[in-house]
């Protein structure tokens, strides 16, 4: 999806505003299960839009399926929506993994959701004429404005609207555990500024900690976002690793000529190299959501598919500590490392001999994407409608839920600000992931929204993901990889792309 406008905010929500968004949600979610907290907050906002009193309709959620607080806040939420407008929205949910066959099953049934959290596989339904064209809803009302352009890229593909956006974004990143870090002598997050200081620690904690993990790959190919926010940080400005250009006849950096097709390369190596000279023989089988009980027992001392939710670890140890806390903390955020012109020699990476990036990282937002589905009424579509901008802007639904009970950024920009108010203690993850958005801008994307390509599922979980973590399994030599998934995504291309 191309990025149609810049940024309007400023600082750290300006920040996440000016990056570019989207995706064709595979996988599972973005590893913002887990929880618990109490709720609160206030009560006003909600939706506008169409929408006709007493319309009946379904909305499938997967996002409320995510931990045992947002399926009874959502119920809550909705509930609250039909009494405010007249409406009777039944809330439905399914797992991330999941809902993508639970809407084709209900469409082939000829009975699909009206509202439907349908990620990358919206488009799909869009082109064949089951999801309507959105410009009737978008047009005329709070959206675009209201989003942040990540949502607007979601919602937007080569100028069309066929999506309603995602309710919120998740960012990935470093995270580590100073208490082992700083026990086998790293002094402190500045060290891991670069990819050579990061390696170097790695090496550190290793020594010190021979039955643990230095840094655990989540390899299994839904949670490979890891790599993808690794990706970035061979390049600046926001510059994408994988695919260019004119999305009907787009340049492919894999496994190309040049300089940029090095750094790509590299950085496909590097995330299978580390993986194999620092993580478990689980890691390619390894889930994101496996990460905060290992870390918080010393078992393992890293990962990059952090986000800002804390409630996880939460869960886990109730009392856990966000910072490195002179060097006492438990749990940490930091930026990617960027890569450095020495990283390349140190692991033995040619590719990435004398190259030099910067920070940056995975931006979630069409994974979660909502869509209108044509059910056959224009009421019950417009309620739909009534009700995802309810869920975009309604307080006591927002504020709550992304402050306490599955913290997230909220996709719905002046609500961002609202939550920081409302919220303003949150922990360091939560904190360093909007202060990295603010310095580093659009080195925080989303990888596949900015191709506008046909096919970007298959070419991110299956064509990248799915080859790179049968290399993590040691069935693809790292040699041979970037080759590989280069044939594969070629192959997707001229199969899929129009």
């Amino acid at each position: 999806m191309k990025v149609t406008s810049a940024a309007g905010a400023t600082g750290a929500l300006g920040a996440l505003a000016g990056c570019a968004g989207g995706g064709n949600g595979g996988g599972n979610g973005d590893g913002n299960g887990g929880g618990n907290g109490g709720g609160n907050g206030g009560g006003n906002g909600g939706g506008n839009g169409g929408g006709s009193e007493g319309a009946s309709f379904q909305y499938l959620s997967a996002e409320a399926a995510e931990n045992s607080l947002t399926k009874p806040h959502f119920t809550e939420s909705v509930k609250r929506f039909n009494e405010q407008t007249g409406n009777n929205a039944s809330l439905q949910t399914a797992s991330y993994s999941d809902v993508r066959q639970k809407i084709s099953s209900t469409v082939s049934a000829g009975n699909p959701p009206a509202l439907a959290e349908s990620g990358g596989a919206g488009i799909e339904f869009w082109n064949d004429g089951t999801v309507p064209d959105h410009d009737q809803w978008v047009e005329g009302s709070d959206y675009p404005d209201r989003w942040s352009v990540a949502s607007e890229a979601t919602a937007n593909f080569r100028g069309n609207w066929w999506s309603g956006g995602p309710l919120r974004h998740s960012v990935s990143s470093l995270g580590i555990r100073p208490k082992m870090f700083s026990q086998a002598g790293v002094s402190g997050p500045d060290q891991l500024e670069t990819w050579s200081g990061f390696y170097e620690a790695l090496q550190m904690v290793q020594e010190e900690f021979p039955d643990a993990n230095a840094y655990e790959e989540t390899g299994v190919g839904p949670d490979l976002e890891s790599y993808w926010g690794q990706a970035r940080t061979a390049y600046t400005e926001g510059t994408d690793p994988w695919i260019r250009g004119d999305p009907t006849d787009p340049d492919v950096i894999i496994n190309s000529d040049g300089d940029d097709g090095k750094r790509t390369d590299g950085m496909i190596k590097n995330t299978v190299t580390l993986a194999h000279e620092f993580s478990s023989s689980e890691s390619a089988s390894r889930g994101d959501e496996e990460i905060p009980s290992l870390m918080l027992t010393d078992r393992v001392g890293s990962f990059t598919y952090m986000t800002q939710n804390f409630t996880r670890w939460k869960q886990v140890k109730k009392d856990a500590t966000f910072g490195w806390n002179g060097g006492n903390g438990d749990v940490m955020l930091l930026p990617n490392p960027r890569l450095d012109a020495e990283y390349g020699s140190k692991i033995g990476i040619s590719e990435l001999e004398g190259f030099e990036g910067q920070h940056g990282g995975h931006v979630w937002a069409l994974e979660q994407a909502h869509s209108i589905f044509d059910v056959g009424d224009q009421a019950k579509m417009d309620a739909a409608w009534e009700l995802n901008t309810f869920l975009h802007q309604d307080d006591q639904h927002v504020l709550t839920l992304y402050g306490e009970k599955y913290p997230a950024i909220p996709a719905d920009s002046p609500m961002q600000q609202k939550l920081l108010e409302e919220y303003p203690d949150l922990p360091q993850n939560f904190k360093k992931v909007l202060s990295n958005l603010e310095e580093y801008g659009t080195q925080y994307n989303n990888t596949g929204a900015p191709w506008d390509v046909w096919g970007t599922d298959q070419i991110r979980w299956t064509d990248i993901n799915e080859t790179m973590s049968q290399s993590i399994a040691g069935q693809v030599p790292v040699e041979n990889l970037p080759q590989q998934i280069r044939q594969k995504v070629d192959t997707t291309l001229q199969e899929r792309n129009q």
